[in-house]
């Protein structure tokens, strides 16, 4: 099934949802403590990144999901007007957030992908983000080894295999182990796969942050 939202234009508000339209709600307890009046206990992860972070909120006691999105970040000048507009519409006030996962820096080059200026770019942000959740939840964030956190979700990658790039790959694993989650798709306007919807970029590093998210809390009972 398809959704589109009321808002003209924007193709990243297509989402196809993965299963039929009778989706449950995935929280088993009243959101953000309705009940009982009292804030909800969360965990928070991010993917940082200077282009796109992504961001994912799972409830501290049952593991399940409550927030998974993005901050689109590449208009942005610099790292400080970048970090300016990371903290606006995605946080709840009625969250009380018990720990913070973000993906570890990258640490070396990775041939074809990284320089070092690409490196210091990203660790500067990453400081810069990390802080600023620190001073904003008055929590520590928690660094997180991606491999690790895939390890403790027993989500496996064969590297060997060239049929798909292992953010595909990656992709498909927390797809599948978050089946009612309306992932975001978009047509495709150049390629071979041009004309045909197909998922946004976007949804990988929404896949990254549920990773550390959900592998930091496993990594950190």
């Amino acid at each position: 099934m398809v959704r589109k939202s009321n808002k003209k234009g924007k193709v990243d508000d297509i989402r196809v949802l993965d299963g039929d339209s009778n989706i449950p709600d995935p929280s088993p307890v009243p959101p953000s403590g309705e009940a009982t009046g009292e804030k909800r206990l969360v965990d928070l992860g991010l993917d940082i990144s200077t282009s796109c972070t992504g961001i994912c909120v799972i409830d501290s006691k049952t593991g399940q999901l409550v927030k998974l999105t993005h901050k689109k970040l590449v208009k942005f000048e610099d790292e400080y007007e970048k970090a300016d507009n990371f903290l606006s519409d995605w946080i709840d006030p009625s969250w009380k957030v018990r720990r913070i996962y973000i993906e570890e820096a990258a640490k070396k080059f990775t041939p074809g992908f990284s320089s070092a200026d690409t490196i210091m770019t990203l660790g500067r942000f990453n400081g810069i983000l990390s802080y600023m959740v620190y001073q904003l939840f008055g929590v520590k964030p928690i660094m997180v080894n991606v491999r690790s956190a895939r390890s403790k979700l027993n989500i496996k990658i064969d590297y060997k295999d060239k049929s798909s790039s292992t953010k595909d790959k990656v992709l498909l694993h927390v797809r599948t182990l978050n089946p009612s989650f309306p992932w975001i798709i978009r047509e495709a306007k150049t390629g071979q796969f041009k004309g045909q919807m197909i998922y946004d970029k976007v949804n990988e590093d929404m896949a990254d942050s549920w990773i550390i998210c959900r592998g930091g809390m496993l990594l950190n009972p």
